[in-house]
């Protein structure tokens, strides 16, 4: 006499096939958007702002200020703030070490940062800055 299986695990068959498929499509989706995207955080870049503008900061009309504008306690040669473009950063002098780790906990950026204006550029979202073995949370809106 021969076996024959029953129709549910046909259907379960066909349905975990399916889902599978769908996973593999949203994913290569999400793939494909995250390599198109500038400001890929694999890509971390730094730029210096040379020039003066208002207050020492080079803003947009439109940037919104994620409002966590700080001045590092015991360090008053360092600021910085989020914004939509990224953390802008002002040190007046010194040589100071900067990390910045996204949510999940990838190193985006090491370096030392001396005298001057910096913006590193990052994606919306929330980050965590370490100056000078000192840890801070940014918000980018």
């Amino acid at each position: 006499m021969k076996r024959t299986k029953p129709i549910i695990y046909n259907q379960m068959r066909w349905i975990f096939t399916f889902l599978i498929l769908c996973l593999s499509i949203e994913y290569n989706i999400a793939q494909s958007t995250i390599k198109n995207d500038s400001r890929n955080t694999n890509q971390t870049s730094v730029i210096k702002i040379e020039g003066s503008a208002q207050n020492g900061w080079v803003k947009n009309d439109n940037d919104n200020l994620s409002g966590n504008n700080q001045t590092i306690n015991g360090n008053e040669n360092v600021s910085f703030y989020g914004s939509s473009d990224g953390i802008y950063f002002s040190i007046i002098n010194g040589t100071n070490k900067i990390k910045l780790f996204a949510l999940t906990g990838q190193l985006l950026f090491d370096g030392d940062l001396t005298q001057g204006k910096f913006l590193i550029q990052t994606r919306k979202g929330i980050y965590f800055l370490r100056i000078n073995n000192k840890s801070y949370k940014v918000i980018c809106k």
